[in-house]
């Protein structure tokens, strides 16, 4: 009996054809499953090892009590990290300036600069203030002698207390102000030293020199938060 070959030619092809389609299939599952593998991989890991580091500050002021002439005015600075990177806080400053308000009959034309101009109607402030508080602090891989370690979590915090007295016979208000300075956690330390401003505030510096070792001060961070609180 002859053999059907257009029968069996047809059967071949479709053979062929039904297992090229599972191949390629196949490679469709194991392309989308390496995808996924990849995109869970550069969430987690790729990208917030390429994000830079982010702290927030924020200082809730409270009046905490009065006797006599002097208030007690209640801080609480919250340092938060609002990145995807572990980071290292290294070191913090804080300042809290008493400032005095003089008024007069005329209205006053504060400093003007290309950026910003200043109009009070019948007040001025009475020079830049004067210092009620200055508070400093290293952490560890800031400085040699040790110190105790800051490390913040993506999302993880730290709060502080701290009572401040203000004057209200000498001021009309207070300027609380606040300076963090950081780095990834994963990048090694940067070491600070404390300054004063021409202002009389307090600031954080690397210790090495930006001009001729910009890599090291590339890494610091830093950020700054200020608020101020009414006497009356």
């Amino acid at each position: 009996m002859p053999k059907d070959d257009a029968g069996d030619t047809g059967f071949r092809r479709g053979d062929r054809l039904e297992r090229a389609n599972a191949l390629v299939q196949t490679l469709a599952i194991l392309a989308a499953g390496a995808w996924a593998v990849y995109t869970f991989i550069y969430e987690a890991r790729i990208k917030p090892a390429l994000e830079p580091p982010a702290v927030s500050v924020t200082t809730n002021l409270v009046r905490a009590g009065e006797r006599g002439q002097h208030v007690a005015i209640r801080s609480t600075v919250t340092r938060r990290n609002v990145g995807q990177t572990g980071v290292r806080v290294l070191g913090l400053v804080y300042n809290v300036t008493g400032v005095r308000v003089r008024f007069e009959a005329q209205t006053r034309d504060g400093a003007t600069a290309p950026d910003r101009t200043t109009t009070a109607r019948a007040y001025t402030f009475d020079g830049p203030g004067e210092a009620i508080l200055r508070e400093s602090r290293l952490f560890a891989g800031a400085t040699d002698a040790g110190g105790e370690p800051s490390d913040l979590n993506p999302g993880e915090s730290v709060s502080r207390d701290l009572i401040v007295y203000a004057d209200r016979d000498r001021f009309d208000f207070v300027r609380f102000e606040v300076g963090l300075a950081y780095t990834r956690g994963d990048d090694p330390a940067v070491q600070l030293r404390f300054v004063t401003e021409p202002n009389g505030t307090l600031a954080l510096r690397p210790r090495a020199d930006c001009r001729t070792e910009p890599e090291i001060c590339a890494r610091l961070k830093t950020t700054d938060f200020a608020t101020e609180f009414s006497l009356w």
